[in-house]
């Protein structure tokens, strides 16, 4: 767990810099819940494909917090569909058939993932940013939390914690195709916020 953290923060900064300047391609299809046997294999051959889950198509999936940052370190929200798992899984399994996909994610339980990177200062205290999750109106609930110090790692050694991470899972049931906002409160009186449109995402 700890080697895959260090990776993911030295080639998350490098993405989060150019995100700003991607043009969304959007998708033929909104979000689906649960995945069909057909979405399944779109995902299955999106993630197959060599350029399939490449930089823009990613970029749909993330947004960037300006307004919330710490010198170089920009706050970001990433989601992850049950569509998106299932075509990443498909890229990484060696000698998998999609096949091999529906069995594994056909009628299967899976969830709606949302990662907070959130950064506001240095030596940021830990669980202690706030946020909402709204759609319709409504707050779902999440089924899992998970909060840790958002230490990056560089060429340079470590630094000390600028804010928090934050990964929350749903029951994807609770999430339909309309805007997904998200609220963000820090503990120094600063605020962010973002929004999806899953009408325009798998």
């Amino acid at each position: 767990m700890a080697h895959s953290r260090i990776t993911i923060f030295k080639a998350w900064p490098a993405f989060r810099a150019v995100l700003l300047a991607v043009s969304l391609a959007t998708p033929a299809c909104a979000y689906d819940v649960p995945l069909t046997e057909s979405s399944i294999r779109d995902a299955y051959f999106l993630g197959k494909r060599t350029d399939g889950l490449n930089f823009d198509f990613i970029a749909q999936y993330a947004r960037l917090v300006p307004n919330l940052k710490q010198g170089d370190c920009t706050s970001d929200v990433r989601i992850e569909t049950p569509f998106l798992q299932a075509a990443k899984h498909a890229r990484e399994a060696p000698n998998y058939s999609a096949q091999d996909a529906v069995k594994e994610f056909y009628g299967k339980p899976m969830t709606f993932r949302i990662y907070l990177d959130i950064c506001y200062e240095e030596n940021a205290p830990p669980n202690t940013v706030k946020f909402k999750i709204i759609q319709n109106k409504k707050v779902p609930t999440p089924l899992s939390f998970e909060s840790t110090p958002y230490i990056e790692v560089t060429d340079f050694g470590y630094f000390p914690p600028y804010g928090e991470q934050i990964t929350l899972e749903f029951k994807p049931e609770e999430i339909d195709s309309s805007d997904l906002e998200i609220l963000i409160d820090t503990p120094d009186g600063q605020h962010g916020e973002t929004e999806f449109d899953l009408q325009a995402l798998r």
